[in-house]
């Protein structure tokens, strides 16, 4: 096995790319987790209510993001990966990435429009109310909840096989494949 190759500058993400990637990342995390618990907060206390304009916050804030990375990554080819990197394995990352982007966006597009069911405007910041798209519906607003629910399990497990597969590469593969998204790995 080769140790770690070193990249040239071709071979590695932008600084915007790795930035917007390392941000939403963080981002996403902070909404999961205050999601999670939210959720389990009995009644509409006042952290409650708190911890659920946060999270609206932060999906608004993922949203707007990711149009802008996808944007970026539209205008900017990434890196070509290794050729000794087995053909299934660069398709599966494709169709990880490309589901991992979808979701980014379809996410919170599902919570925005769980909200505006539920007959809550979004408050961007408590200062910026952003435009309701549909009305009030009970039954629209149970679907939606669980649509949320049920894509943010599956950016989960798809993050957990993105973080598995990156930690792969770099403890067993040794190929230097992670020094693309850590600069410091260089």
């Amino acid at each position: 096995m080769e140790s770690s190759p070193n990249f040239a500058s071709s071979d590695s993400y932008s600084r915007t790319a790795i930035g917007l990637h390392w941000l939403i990342a963080l981002l996403i995390v902070c909404g999961f987790y205050l999601g999670w618990i939210m959720t389990d907060i009995p009644g509409f206390t006042p952290t409650k209510l708190k911890y659920f304009s946060w999270h609206k916050w932060i999906g608004v804030t993922v949203f707007a993001l990711a149009v802008v990375r996808v944007l970026w990554r539209v205008t900017h080819k990434a890196p070509s990966m290794p050729r000794r990197i087995p053909t299934w394995q660069k398709g599966v990352a494709h169709v990880t990435h490309f589901l991992l982007y979808a979701l980014m966006l379809v996410i919170p597009a599902s919570g925005y429009l769980y909200s505006s069911a539920a007959g809550i405007q979004v408050v961007y910041l408590g200062l910026v109310p952003l435009p309701t798209i549909i009305g009030p519906d009970t039954a629209l607003k149970a679907t939606l909840k669980m649509v949320h629910i049920y894509l943010n399990y599956t950016l989960l497990v798809l993050v957990i096989m993105h973080v598995l597969a990156a930690l792969k590469h770099q403890f067993v593969d040794r190929d230097g494949l992670l020094a693309r998204m850590i600069p410091f790995l260089r």
